[in-house]
């Protein structure tokens, strides 16, 4: 690898792959740097090399992201860094400076420009019994059918607020797995309504709608229940999850999957100074931006659920506006050359992120999240009780002065998942200006001994 690229890119979703099309062909040295070892992202979680998978991400909803997808991995000139997870991001003199742990062991790499085209990360919900062995996210449910053609429960029930528990109820059933039941917290006339205030936006994204529906569908074909207005109180179960205790009773299940919304993962551009903002209704940062999706520290652009999580088509529209602002500040391309070529990714990117604040309208949490007892783990890599940090609330101080108290966000997710709760509490309170955690490093958990191996 070069001493320093042109371009890292941090992602290699819908985003980071649109970016790299761009920029490719254009005598740059770029690198894209990915947790999981093959190109895709969340919403096209690829399963392993080894593996044959007939009919692979079938529907419709897919074509367009497969078809980028099958471009980008025809590419030849750009670096794919699989198997890597980016743990510190600084500005440099002449750039930007990722620390990486790579299968090697730890790696500095060294950029003029960076994007960080990250993902999002599902909403962490403490209630009474979310520690329990088959407790997940909707989203890790869902990775399991999609990369490893794995159900990871016998009967499972997912409960929230976001609209996606449909679709990964019916990829579920689809694949061979029972599901227990569907429950949204908030009631249905409320969803309608919220869509109907804004029906030009619902209209434009009809493909969308009609996905919910036909998801709807598949799951009245197979008999399971949806439910609105039926919030999920606590999880039960001595060894593992028994059953969900709900407003119509105790609901016999194995698996239990969360899905109240979703919070960026922008961990990075916090690192590196770049301004932040408060993200959607669930929580949350996304990092500020200009005109070509550049943040606030020279050199750093930001595509992707980094800007707050608007869903994978408005992620790849403002990776190509990202790659195209890249290219022009790098001389390539003339800005009225740039701006005719950005022009039509702009107007989806637009229309895309107007379709994600109806869908977190419909979704907002506020008000339908469940209640935490006393022994609640409010953080759970620490082991720190709500009732612990109610306490440490009452007698004032900011998320980092009850971090600092009670060792909340210290632990291996870095404040990944208990710092969305611990805000919304701070915010009962008076208190929801709060800045959050200040980012530390690691940003992704890594082994002490590759650490200490890099010196």
């Amino acid at each position: 690898m070069a001493d320093i690229l042109d371009v890292a890119i941090v992602g290699g979703g819908p985003a980071g792959q649109a970016a790299a099309l761009h920029l490719a062909g254009r005598g740059l040295d770029i690198a894209v740097i990915d947790e999981q070892p093959r190109p895709g992202g969340q919403i096209l979680r690829q399963p392993p090399a080894s593996f044959t998978v007939p009919g692979w991400l079938a529907g419709r909803g897919y074509a367009r992201l497969k078809h980028q997808l099958a471009r980008f991995e025809a590419l030849d000139d750009i670096r794919w860094l699989g198997g890597c997870s980016v743990l510190d991001l600084a500005p440099t003199m002449d750039g930007l400076s990722l620390l990486a742990a790579t299968p090697g062991g730890i790696s500095r790499i060294r950029a003029r420009h960076v994007l960080v085209a990250t993902g999002c990360q599902d909403l962490a919900v403490p209630l009474p019994g979310w520690t329990l062995p088959g407790v997940m996210s909707a989203g890790g449910i869902q990775a399991f059918v999609k990369s490893q053609r794995f159900i990871p429960g016998e009967r499972i029930l997912l409960a929230g607020t976001h609209p996606l528990q449909l679709i990964v109820a019916e990829q579920v059933v689809r694949a061979g797995g029972e599901v227990a039941a569907i429950l949204f917290a908030q009631p249905r006339a409320g969803m309608i309504a919220t869509a109907m205030r804004h029906p030009l936006i619902a209209l434009r994204r009809a493909p969308d709608l009609a996905a919910a529906a036909s998801a709807m569908a598949t799951l009245r074909r197979a008999g399971v229940p949806v439910r609105f207005g039926a919030p999920l109180h606590a999880i039960s179960g001595m060894d593992r999850v028994t059953g969900a205790v709900t407003g119509m009773g105790e609901i016999a299940c194995d698996t239990v999957g969360l899905c109240y919304g979703f919070v960026p993962q922008s961990a990075l551009p916090r690192m590196a100074g770049a301004r932040m903002h408060k993200a959607g209704p669930a929580g949350g940062w996304a990092c500020a931006h200009d005109h070509w999706l550049r943040s606030s520290v020279v050199g750093l652009s930001v595509a992707g659920e980094a800007l707050g999580v608007a869903g994978a088509a408005a992620a790849a529209a403002g990776g190509a506006i990202a790659g195209i602002g890249i290219a022009r500040d790098l001389g390539l391309f003339a800005p009225e050359q740039a701006e005719r070529m950005a022009r039509p990714h702009r107007h989806a990117f637009d229309t895309h992120r107007a379709f994600a604040a109806m869908l977190d309208s419909i979704a907002d949490p506020t008000g339908h999240l469940p209640r935490p007892d006393a022994e609640t783990l409010l953080c759970r890599c620490e082991d720190v009780s709500f009732e612990t940090i109610c306490g440490a609330i009452e007698q004032g101080g900011s998320a980092n002065a009850i971090k600092l108290a009670t060792r909340c966000g210290m632990g291996a997710c870095q404040g990944r998942n208990c710092e969305p709760a611990l805000l919304r509490l701070l915010g009962d309170v008076g208190r929801g200006d709060d800045p959050g955690f200040t980012a530390r490093f690691p940003a992704r958990p890594v082994a002490i001994g590759d650490l200490a191996e890099s010196g």
